[in-house]
């Protein structure tokens, strides 16, 4: 899922940088954008091995 936002965020930035000519203002956009995808995808992985771990804790 994170993957499919930064492919998504990565289309409407390359867009706009071709409609408006607008690559320079709007970098910082895409660099805060990669941030939190990848923020996004940090903490998917952090819940899912919470979750296995409380899985096999209470099958022990």
């Amino acid at each position: 899922m994170p993957i499919a936002f930064f492919v998504v965020g990565c289309a409407f930035y390359i867009y706009f940088g071709i409609t408006y000519n607008a690559w320079m203002d709007n970098l910082y956009k895409i660099v805060i954008y990669a941030f939190i995808v990848i923020a996004l995808h940090w903490a998917l992985k952090k819940k899912d091995e919470y979750n296995e771990e409380r899985k096999n804790n209470s099958q022990n």
